[in-house]
């Protein structure tokens, strides 16, 4: 299991949590329902493999090399945002949140 705990450090992380490849919510903590948990965990995984299609599809269309292997992706608001690296994800308040720093942590995890 992950670290969640570590993920919630991420400044402005609000909820953390982790997700299988078929998109079941395994752990989660922080202030969202057990129904936003579960709904993450499948968008995360969803979102996760269709990132993965994409960057083969350009690497293979293109010949452009440095999209594969896909690790993770961000989907980000005007004021919130989620950062998914592997099968774990944070969401986060952007003002508070330093983007790179996040996303060093979750690889980390």
């Amino acid at each position: 299991m992950a670290d969640l705990k570590k993920a919630m450090g991420i400044p402005g992380a609000y909820a953390a949590g982790e997700f299988s490849a078929t998109g079941e919510l395994l752990n989660y903590m922080g202030n969202i329902s057990i129904q936003a948990a579960k709904m993450a965990a499948q968008m995360c995984a969803a979102n996760l493999m269709m990132g993965k299609m994409q960057s083969s599809g350009w690497t293979a269309y293109t010949g452009k090399e440095g999209f594969e292997p896909t690790t993770g992706f961000a989907v980000s608001g005007p004021e919130n945002s989620a950062l998914i690296v592997g099968n774990v994800g944070v969401f986060v308040r952007n003002k508070e949140t330093d983007f790179d720093r996040a996303f060093e942590i979750l690889a980390s995890l």
